[in-house]
């Protein structure tokens, strides 16, 4: 696909206000490779979002997000049915998307990846909760004791990045309390009392733990992982194999992979997707096969065991 006109939509915030600098990184490594940039910076999340779904239905090549994971659900909410193609420049604490898709953090190389112009259809996600509403995520929905964790790290002032991650865990693991879970899983429900439960549509979650470390963007499937509860020591020694995957082998987790996911706990926890709560559960979570376009390397990334 060739692209010469692209609308960047800038959030300024991300990651505690320093994306402002990144945007201004991010446009002129896109001017340098002779894109014609239109800018759109919200004045608020909801302008933010009006200004996507005007991207999605103009007649630019590509909409551009300029930020992090949370900035990138706007353009995946406006873009879906549309056809129009999502370019990443990764400016946010995460960069799950950026991670899953191959594309690089450095502006000038992801600048490249865009003017390219090669794409790759992916899946998204849709939670329905128990009022009725929607909403749509590209990597992980979490549930119980990440969903406390990414409430926390999202509150703390300092360190600024990843660090807030791991601090924040090891505070809501030393006062954490089960929660018991009816899950149903393309028709079949199980109960358990879990510490958490996570939907994946790619890997990683947070700035790169692997939660789900075998789902893949563009299958058709959402992988889910639920940890039995268990001591705070169990848990504690737990946490950091989520960096590279490995707590998967541990018999307090269990996997399972389905296209339609109900979850239901008691008592009610919160639920986060891409970074951002999205309400309480009970949701329910389904797949949208092949649901965005995005402009990535034309090498695969390696959570792809589809074609591309």
């Amino acid at each position: 696909m060739t692209i010469r006109r692209i609308a960047a939509l800038i959030n300024p915030t991300a990651r505690h206000g320093l994306g402002a600098g990144a945007a201004e990184t991010a446009l002129g490594a896109l001017d340098a490779h002779g894109l014609d940039v239109t800018e759109m910076i919200g004045r608020d999340a909801t302008h933010a979002q009006e200004l996507a779904h005007i991207a999605a239905r103009s007649d630019h090549d590509a909409i551009v997000v300029i930020g992090g994971d949370g900035s990138i659900g706007m353009a995946l909410e406006a873009a879906r049915g549309t056809g129009m193609s999502i370019g990443l420049m990764p400016a946010g604490t995460g960069n799950d998307h950026a991670r899953a898709l191959g594309i690089p953090i450095d502006p000038v190389a992801a600048a490249a990846v865009i003017g390219a112009g090669h794409e790759r259809s992916v899946d998204l996600a849709q939670i329905t909760l128990g009022d009725g509403s929607t909403s749509v995520f590209g990597t992980v929905a979490a549930t119980g004791l990440d969903a406390l964790v990414t409430e926390r790290a999202n509150m703390l002032a300092r360190p600024k990045g990843q660090l807030r991650y791991p601090i924040a865990a090891v505070a809501e693991i030393a006062k954490l309390k089960p929660f018991h879970y009816r899950i149903t899983v393309d028709g079949t429900t199980i109960e358990r009392d879990l510490v958490l439960a996570s939907v994946g549509n790619s890997r990683s979650y947070g700035g790169g733990m692997q939660i789900t470390p075998d789902a893949i963007i563009d299958d058709g499937l959402l992988d889910l992982t639920l940890v039995l509860s268990g001591s705070r020591l169990r848990l504690l020694t737990l946490f950091p194999t989520v960096y590279s995957g490995k707590h998967i082998h541990r018999p307090e987790v269990e996997q399972l992979r389905g296209r339609k996911i109900v979850l239901e706990c008691e008592p009610a926890a919160p639920i986060y997707a891409d970074g951002d709560r999205v309400g309480m559960l009970p949701a329910t979570i389904e797949t949208l096969p092949g649901a965005v376009t995005f402009l990535v390397p034309r090498i695969p990334s390696k959570e792809s065991r589809a074609q591309t």
